[in-house]
């Protein structure tokens, strides 16, 4: 489900309590009065968050955007200023993962690598199913598992992922200019600069 961050939006579902939501981390203080909460946090080389979000603004809205304005998009990311999602901005990259990779309220979290998720799907929600304190998952149930979460078997059955495109994994390559992906790159640097970059391998997302 996707619920507002108001703890009374909680309290309202019935338990095992799952949702997912683009809150930032200090917009989620009610968690801490959760013992027992588990968080998966999910992140993406910014490159591609970037285009993913200009390009679903755009279908979307119908936005008729070319690509010399995606390069504004993309300045305007690194440069640090906020861009409505309503406009296929990314709003702060840099505050929204600095928040949950830092985690100063200490939940429980789970970080995946979107790229891993689509590199190593299985072994990913393998990942997961341990850190939900569920058995370990049997080959054939893993593999099933890969097969029934795939893009194109959940548009069968999830009406709302309809003109939806599968986020590529370097989508940004052949699109961003050179400047852009500089920005970036230094944006990126600032993130590592602020967390424990050990177990997230951010680094990986510096490249031209």
């Amino acid at each position: 489900a996707v619920v507002s961050t108001q703890s009374t939006g909680i309290e309202a579902m019935v338990s095992p309590r799952i949702f997912k939501t683009h809150a930032y981390y200090n917009e989620c203080k009610f968690l801490s009065e959760e013992k027992n909460c588990k968080i998966i946090f999910v992140y993406r080389d910014p490159k591609d968050v970037v285009c993913s979000l200009f390009d679903n603004a755009n279908k979307k809205l119908d936005l008729q955007r070319g690509e010399d304005e995606l390069q504004n998009v993309a300045r305007q990311f690194f440069e640090g200023r906020n861009v409505s999602r309503r406009e296929g901005g990314p709003a702060d990259w840099l505050d929204l993962n600095e928040g949950y990779m830092r985690n100063s309220f200490n939940y429980n979290i789970l970080y995946i690598k979107y790229e891993d998720l689509k590199a190593k799907t299985g072994e990913t929600i393998s990942r997961i199913n341990e850190f939900l304190g569920y058995p370990a998952l049997l080959k054939e149930e893993e593999d099933g598992l890969v097969d029934a979460t795939s893009f194109d078997k959940m548009k069968l059955t999830h009406s709302q992922l309809e003109g939806s495109n599968v986020a590529k994994v370097g989508k940004h390559k052949g699109r961003l200019s050179k400047e852009s992906i500089t920005g970036l790159n230094q944006r990126i640097m600032e993130l590592i600069g602020k967390v424990d970059n050990s177990h997230l391998n951010l680094s990986s997302y510096i490249y031209q």
